[in-house]
């Protein structure tokens, strides 16, 4: 799971150097810049952090984290706590971003009389977007490893009641066996 979690931070930064849409070929570690916008970033942030740190949120990310080590353990309960927190802050990033744009497009089509401000702003609008699109895409390898978890706990308690099932239907057959012997040891007296 850290790999795919490196896979899309090296997959975003490669389309960013790459000059995609610029008529570019080759890769400038410059073009990085038209990327970034901490004011975006840090609207993300100030949607979705505080929500984090209310009652035991935060504890439960923390351990979403941790499941994307292999030696890592944990209670069924804890698991579903895990998936919960991860798919709240899932939509809540999404949530945050479309928020975002709406408000910038609205700030946008205020000023439209100002047409050369017209490509930053919405430059900056679809930005706030894609922030709130590679969060996601983080969050999706938490989400995926935590219902793996979840569906492993299954199968082992499966597992263990059809055992416990089979186990039973011979102890069944066992003491009717014996039940059925002790019948013709006393015909037989």
């Amino acid at each position: 799971m850290i790999m795919e979690m490196i896979s899309i931070v090296l997959g975003i930064i490669l389309l960013g150097t790459a000059g995609y849409g610029y008529g570019d070929s080759g890769f400038d570690l410059r073009q990085l810049r038209f990327l970034i916008d901490m004011p975006s970033l840090v609207i993300i942030l100030v949607f979705t952090v505080p929500v984090m740190f209310r009652g035991g949120v935060w504890k439960d990310f923390k351990r979403a984290c941790m499941l994307l080590r292999k030696d890592y353990g944990c209670h069924l309960s804890e698991l579903r706590r895990s998936l919960d927190v991860v798919e709240m802050l899932q939509k809540q990033v999404v949530f945050a971003g479309v928020v975002c744009v709406l408000m910038s497009l609205i700030s946008i089509l205020r000023r439209l009389s100002d047409l050369a401000s017209l490509g930053p702003n919405m430059a900056v609008a679809i930005l706030t977007m894609l922030y709130a699109m590679i969060f996601e895409m983080l969050l999706l390898p938490l989400q995926l490893e935590a219902k793996r978890r979840i569906i492993g706990y299954m199968e082992v308690d499966t597992d263990m009641e059809s055992g416990a099932a089979f186990a039973g239907s011979e102890s069944e057959k066992d003491i009717a066996q014996k039940e059925q012997a002790g019948d013709t040891e006393e015909r037989q007296i």
